[in-house]
């Protein structure tokens, strides 16, 4: 029968009351009905002791909860946006003040500095994860091993989708860039991955992974002073001028060093703050997935970090400088290979699960698929869709281990 709040009800006869919500929330369902002391002018049954009449549909709240967690994701992400255009137009000024090598402006100032966000991840989780240990290691080492594998693959597709995209401002489609430069990334970056991921199977002692820790430090250490020695092309340019300049009413052409570095400053800083709330929004989401930490990690927190790298891809790629777009995804993967991965072993047992060694295959195979198609100094939209193949040959082998 219709439920009136304002209708008396003999509570010593009626056990149960039969609701029928015009909305379709809870009807057909019956309740038990529990009295109260004071039935005064509005009915005082209750419902597991909350009035009856004060029940709504529980979908409300929850959609307005997703739709908050939609906007703050959207906001991060538009940040996150704004913090690379500053970034990028940042450090190339930086370069071009500076007269580093195109390449190494890419492979290390771009690289590092979007690097930040994902190398975070990991290093909370490992330094701060002690009440927990178990749970954060999981999560730092499925960053660590995730990061490469979002760089070799859904990197590559996002820039094939930019090409594609611009195709008609930069009046072709495929990516011209340097073979020497691509490869000279990708010969750092192999042999030490694979090492890594080699090691992650086997037991090693503290000491062990501390020398094989401060090696990688030694290693790149000496790819970015192979980069830093590149001599700059005659005739590169900035195609913008600083954006802060414009705005300071300076000359964006002959930026000033303050301009430049407040600049630099702030494009990362959004780039953090940007990547740290969108990883917290999309874990939010995926908590009602019931995923385990490290598949989460290993998925979500990387797609999310490695943005930066895709969009600063983007917008080199939309100004025609394909060689720098490659630069920043190829210098990413060596700095990933490296500086997290130390982390890694320093403070973690550096034990992969077999989720972690096929994320570590897959980032080799794509990475060696790289390293051939870039043989003619050009990558066409099948080479980089590749990354794509390769990033759902990953999703699938998950999905058949029973982690899906």
């Amino acid at each position: 029968m219709p439920f009136s709040p304002f209708r008396e009800f003999t509570l010593a006869t009626v056990n149960n009351i039969r609701i029928v919500c015009p909305f379709g929330c809870i009807a057909g369902r019956s309740f038990p009905l529990v009295p109260t002391e004071a039935l005064e002018s509005e009915c005082a049954l209750e419902i597991a002791s909350e009035p009856i009449y004060s029940r709504r549909c529980s979908a409300t709240p929850g959609r307005r909860i997703l739709a908050i967690h939609a906007i703050i994701l959207a906001l991060s992400f538009a940040i996150i946006l704004a913090g690379s255009e500053l970034f990028t137009n940042g450090v190339e000024c930086a370069g071009h003040r500076l007269q580093i090598a195109e390449a190494a402006v890419g492979s290390i100032l771009a690289a590092v500095g979007t690097a930040l966000p994902e190398t975070f991840i990991p290093a909370v989780a490992l330094l701060a994860g002690r009440d927990r240990a178990a749970a954060h290691t999981a999560v730092g080492l499925g960053a660590i091993v995730g990061a490469p594998l979002m760089l070799s693959t859904v990197a590559l597709f996002v820039m094939g989708i930019a090409a594609l995209a611009f195709r008609r401002r930069r009046e072709r489609i495929a990516l011209k860039v340097v073979r020497e430069d691509a490869r000279r990334d990708l010969a750092f970056f192999f042999p030490v991955f694979l090492c890594l991921v080699i090691a992650g199977t086997i037991e090693m002692g503290t000491m062990l992974r501390h020398v094989l820790a401060a090696a990688l430090l030694m290693v790149y250490a000496s790819y970015a002073v192979v980069m830093l020695r590149l001599t700059r092309a005659v005739g590169a340019e900035v195609e913008h001028g600083l954006y802060f300049e414009s705005i300071l009413r300076g000359n964006p052409l002959e930026p000033r060093a303050s301009a430049t570095a407040a600049q630099v400053i702030v494009g990362v800083l959004a780039i953090l703050i940007g990547a740290v709330e969108f990883v917290d929004q999309i874990i939010a989401f995926s908590a009602h997935a019931h995923l385990n930490p490290g598949v989460v990690s290993l998925i979500l927190s990387p797609l999310a970090t490695e943005l930066p790298e895709k969009y600063n891809s983007v917008v080199w790629i939309r100004q025609r400088k394909d060689h720098l777009a490659l630069a920043n995804i190829t210098g990413a993967m060596v700095f990933q290979s490296c500086i997290p991965v130390a982390l890694g072993l320093a403070f973690s047992p550096w034990h992969l699960t077999n989720q972690e060694l096929l994320a570590g295959s897959v980032t080799l195979a794509s990475a060696a698929i790289l390293y051939i198609n870039v043989r003619d100094s050009e990558l066409g939209i099948p080479a980089l869709m590749i990354g794509a193949a390769a990033y759902a040959v990953f999703l699938i082998g998950l999905r058949y281990t029973g982690t899906l």
